[in-house]
């Protein structure tokens, strides 16, 4: 946030000078408030994007007294400083306020009117919030003696490791976790643990920090998917622990976050693995089998409607006689993508036997299954596979069924629609004939 505001006439040479320098410092410290004044102590100019922090921006119009913009407690400490500054004198003092909760390094100098060798006409202040560094800084003899040699290991283990202020901001952090991060430890020091966090898992510990806190746990682990540099979500277990004083005062939280990233992408390649098809990547028999049985109890529950519907490759095994495996192989993954595609997103398509594909539709009536299950038919005829000489085609036979409040069972409406697949099957063959 920066403020400027229109010169007045009276302060219109100090104006000048004050813009500039307060440029400058801005330019030097981004994050710093810059505050120039005139020989009354009363506000020329204000800018930085931490002015909100300091005081109150709303009373940083020209001709403000300082006594009024600035917090009490630095008021009364950096008073004797501005002063000094009137009378030509440079000077820099590191301040403790709110109750030594909050450390800022305040640099003030003099404006003059004609360069250094000019009247003094006014001063500049520079207010910079050090406090995470500082209290880095008195954190870490104090880490090295309660850790007894341990610091150094600290550094450098390969699991990432931190200190948090009670309220949740960083103090210290370790070479791993600005690895798992990306980032550096100066942007890490000083800011918020849960601006790294994933928002869903952001309160997923707030139980066991309050028992942390109470003195009921010694410690926790819990998942967090944390956000790195890159803006890319990974997996981490977060080990919390909490150190106290002497009388049991708690002073600050030790973390640690262990990458499992690749471990959870592995687990859930497991699991695919053994809900679905290694060849055509759908649905297996086991996972289908789980997918009927629900809907059927929904169906007998709620009266949901869901179609069921069985589709057989005709003569496939010839496929494999005549042209091998991989013909045969890759004439399945042709029609596990044309049916998923031409499918719904909420129909769920399964391979459930050698040459048999399986396909669960909810809310559809029967019309609306022969409609589709002749959509199919096409869809699978117009597969192509190259075996060499030809382009093979293969075709199917489909049945179904719906499954409605009177099913009784996943395996009586998987009888249904075989049936219904094995008659479309001898029609056909009928009809050939």
């Amino acid at each position: 946030m920066t403020l400027s505001f229109a010169r007045e006439p009276w302060t219109d040479p100090l104006w000048a000078h004050a813009d500039r320098a307060a440029e400058a410092a801005l330019r030097e410290l981004p994050e710093a408030v810059v505050l120039a004044f005139d020989t009354d102590l009363c506000l020329v100019r204000a800018g930085g994007q931490a002015l909100e922090r300091l005081g109150d921006p709303a009373s940083c119009a020209p001709g403000s007294p300082l006594e009024q913009v600035l917090p009490g407690d630095l008021w009364l400490t950096i008073e004797p400083l501005l002063r000094s500054a009137l009378a030509g004198e440079t000077r820099s003092r590191e301040i403790w306020t709110a109750g030594q909760r909050h450390c800022v390094l305040v640099d003030v100098g003099p404006l003059c009117e004609d360069g250094a060798a000019g009247a003094v006409t006014g001063g500049l202040v520079v207010v910079l919030e050090i406090t995470a560094r500082r209290q880095a800084e008195l954190l870490e003899p104090h880490l090295q003696s309660d850790f007894d040699g341990e610091y150094e290991r600290f550094e450098h283990t390969p699991i990432g490791a931190g200190v948090l202020t009670l309220d949740g901001d960083w103090l210290l952090v370790n070479r791993a976790l600005c690895e798992i991060t990306g980032y550096t430890a100066e942007e890490l020091i000083g800011s918020p643990f849960e601006e790294i966090v994933h928002p869903e898992d952001a309160d997923n510990d707030s139980e066991q920090r309050e028992a942390l806190l109470a003195g009921e746990i010694p410690a926790f682990r819990v998942d967090k998917r944390l956000f790195d540099a890159a803006g890319e979500s990974g997996s981490t277990i977060l080990s919390l622990s909490l150190v106290r004083e002497r009388d049991g005062t708690p002073m600050h939280y030790v973390a640690q976050l262990q990458d499992v990233s690749e471990r959870k992408r592995l687990e859930q390649n497991l699991r695919a693995l053994g809900d679905h098809d290694p060849l055509t990547g759908v649905r297996n028999r086991r996972l289908f089998g789980h997918d009927l049985k629900l809907q059927v109890a929904r169906s007998r529950r709620y009266g949901e409607v869901a179609g069921l519907m069985l589709i057989e490759l005709d003569a496939f095994a010839r496929v494999s006689e005549h042209h091998g495996e991989q013909a045969a192989d890759e004439a399945l993954e042709a029609v596990a993508r044309a049916l998923s595609r031409r499918l719904r997103e909420t129909d769920l398509l399964a391979r459930v036997g050698a040459e048999q594909f399986a396909v669960l539709l909810p809310h559809i009536d029967e019309p609306g299954l022969a409609v589709l299950a002749e959509g199919l038919a096409r869809v699978v005829t117009a597969c192509g596979v190259d075996v060499g000489d030809e382009l093979l085609h293969p075709s199917a036979s489909i049945g179904f069924t719906l499954v409605d409040e009177h099913a009784l069972s996943a395996e009586q409406a998987l009888l249904a629609a075989d049936r219904a697949m094995r008659d479309a099957g001898q029609a056909e063959v009928g009809a050939g004939g």
